[in-house]
């Protein structure tokens, strides 16, 4: 029986001129396209001049809907998976298709782009190797302060994402732990136009965050340095 397709697609995570020549290939070669959100996934193709049927997959999704899905890439012959931006799998609902997809013995590849984490990790100017990647903190205030605590005993770079409402706090509850000499880098709408960057001393962006926008971000703490 001959194996189907699930194509992993990364999409650009702020700027649309990121977009390489094989994913748009890709995706109008494709029989559908699964997505995360209507208005993101609607806004993304039409950006790109695509007019594609597409589904939606994310984390409300229930356990029928996710094996409907699948039994609808078991009869195509090719089917994109995409997010709001970004890889698909990473920090994405995507990862819990791709699970069961591979349990379904559905053929898997991908078509690699943009991802927050690696721009970040690239314009931090920290060392990366070797770095942890978090994905998100927790939710809740006293679990994060926890969290935040432990992560901290790490001595290599970490990095993390935050939601654009949120990231000041977690950065405030940061300074309260992080020992003085280590340095921290946030990135904001990365690629875009109106990205912003700080790399420094934690003590240094606490009296910019309250004019700061509510935007995507990146947080990666710099490894712990001897002397």
């Amino acid at each position: 029986m001959t194996k189907k397709k699930l194509v992993l697609v990364s999409i650009p995570i702020g700027n649309p001129l990121d977009i390489s020549a094989r994913t748009v290939q890709e995706l109008n070669e494709c029989e559908f396209v699964i997505g995360e959100e209507y208005k993101e996934t609607s806004k993304f193709l039409k950006q790109i001049g695509i007019e594609k049927k597409f589904e939606l997959f994310n984390e409300h999704s229930t356990d029928d809907e996710l094996f409907s899905l699948l039994e609808k890439v078991q009869n195509s012959k090719s089917v994109c998976l995409i997010s709001d931006s970004g890889n698909p799998t990473l920090e994405d609902p995507g990862e819990r298709f791709v699970k069961y997809a591979i349990q379904k013995n559905i053929s898997i590849s991908a078509i690699p782009g943009a991802s927050a984490l690696m721009v970040a990790l690239s314009i931090c100017g920290f060392s990366s190797s070797p770095f942890t990647f978090v994905g998100f903190l927790n939710r809740e205030n006293e679990k994060r302060s926890q969290e935040i605590k432990k992560l901290l005993n790490i001595k290599h770079t970490i990095i993390f994402y935050e939601t654009p409402y949120r990231y000041k706090k977690v950065i405030q509850e940061i300074s309260k732990h992080l020992p003085p000499k280590r340095e921290i880098f946030l990135g904001l709408n990365l690629t875009c136009e109106d990205e912003f960057i700080f790399r420094g001393k934690i003590k240094d962006i606490l009296p910019k965050l309250e004019k700061l926008p509510k935007s995507l971000p990146v947080i990666v703490i710099g490894p712990e340095k001897i002397n």
